[in-house]
């Protein structure tokens, strides 16, 4: 029986940011995203070094627990004096300064609401770490005492205190070993041979880049031991080689994508979508290339639109089936199809490797069901790889062509 795939929780959200007030000890409750298992660790901790970087900012994730919170392992092998995180989207993120340590810290998130997540949310946010504690304010001189014979001339000014700089707020892609924004090296529709960035991820975390209006992402969401090797030239041309052995519990390990990010946009105004992708036929593996469509608050509602399929199955219950823009797709659904919301999931009877995707007919389809209302809205579109499995054998998946289309 092929593997099930299950529901999930990356994060990635759009480029809505708050301003943080000044920070110099201690952290405060921010903006942030959402995402999702329980003790996340970093990787990559060391690529900056605390005694010549004394600020370091990054994407992390993490899996909630019961109580809406994870402990993350930070492995700078140093307490830091101050953390935030930060992220967009209708969330609140804090960090509990009693419980940060030299190897980790505990995060909490609630919905904008109050009211905490659902256990398994997964969470994706930026983390400032501060090292070095802020200038001291120096004490104020003792006034001298005048001797008796001699008239004392002015008295000793008070030196006014310092006031430390405040700690700026990350960014949306944290500025860490590379620039955030990358020139591209290819046009669409080129493979990707001269890549101007690459990164490799071996656990839970990966690594994003930013080309114009889009972000490629080495995105690790549920990574235990594969090996991914992120190669770009453009947001529509690059390359991911995977190492992948199947996991115990059968489920998506990675999904390294290009995507979109917005703030809460309408989805009446995103037409469609030009896609183009080269998936290995190998034996023993598992994954589907994907479009991936976060709809609405709480980012509880999720599109998929599967291209190529390898052996993987859709979450939920298959429904039925329909025809859009000329193709035949398999519809599932999680909760029923009588319940709103959910992850949707239209699996193509046939291969489509490139094209251009009809996502307004896909909109429409999910009104008329009464699975989304119809004032809608996306914080963010993907178009990438689903990988559960290459049977412990390097393959290489290829995408030529990305680009969304608005009204």
């Amino acid at each position: 029986m092929p593997p099930t795939r299950t529901a999930r929780r990356r994060l990635v959200v759009p480029a809505v940011f708050l301003a943080l007030s000044a920070l110099v000890a201690v952290p405060i409750a921010v903006q942030a995203a959402k995402e999702n298992p329980v003790v996340a660790s970093t990787t990559n901790a060391a690529d900056s070094t605390i005694t010549t970087l004394p600020s370091v900012g990054r994407v992390e994730s993490c899996v909630l627990d019961k109580s809406s919170g994870c402990t993350v392992l930070h492995g700078f092998g140093k307490k830091p004096v101050a953390i935030t995180a930060i992220a967009s989207g209708p969330a609140q993120l804090s960090i509990d300064p009693a419980k940060t340590t030299a190897t980790s810290y505990r995060l909490h998130a609630v919905r904008r609401d109050g009211k905490n997540y659902r256990a398994g949310t997964k969470l994706r946010y930026t983390a400032h770490y501060d090292f070095v504690t802020a200038p001291a304010q120096p004490p104020t001189p003792k006034p001298t005492t005048p001797k008796p014979t001699v008239a004392p001339t002015t008295k000793p000014p008070t030196t006014k205190p310092t006031t430390a700089p405040p700690t700026k707020p990350p960014t949306t892609k944290p500025p860490t070993t590379a620039p955030t924004s990358t020139p591209p090296t290819s046009n669409p529709g080129q493979t990707c041979t001269k890549p101007t960035w690459t990164t490799t991820a071996t656990g839970n975390q990966g690594e994003g880049r930013t080309y114009g209006q889009y972000y490629v992402h080495n995105n690790m969401w549920n990574n235990h031991n594969g090996t991914y090797t992120m190669a770009v030239c453009n947001y529509n041309s690059w390359y991911e080689d995977v190492t992948q052995s199947r996991p115990g519990d059968n489920g998506v390990q990675a999904y390294p994508n290009v995507h979109k990010d917005y703030n809460d946009f309408p989805l009446a105004k995103i037409q469609s979508a030009k896609f183009a992708a080269t998936a290995p036929s190998c034996t023993g593996c598992i994954y589907n290339v994907a479009f991936d469509v976060w709809i609405n608050e709480g980012f509880e509602n999720e599109l998929m639109i599967w291209t190529q399929n390898h052996g993987q199955t859709p979450a939920g219950s298959k429904i039925g089936t329909t025809t859009i823009g000329g193709q035949a797709y398999e519809v599932w659904k999680t909760d029923g199809a009588n319940k709103p919301g959910g992850i949707f999931t239209y699996k193509s009877v046939n291969t489509q490797t490139s094209g251009t995707m009809p996502l307004q007919a896909f909109f429409k389809d999910l009104e008329a069901r009464k699975w989304i209302p119809a004032n809608s809205t996306t914080w963010q579109v993907d178009y990438g790889v689903e990988v559960v499995s290459t049977n412990n054998t390097k393959q290489r998946f290829t995408f030529n062509d990305f680009s969304i289309q608005e009204s």
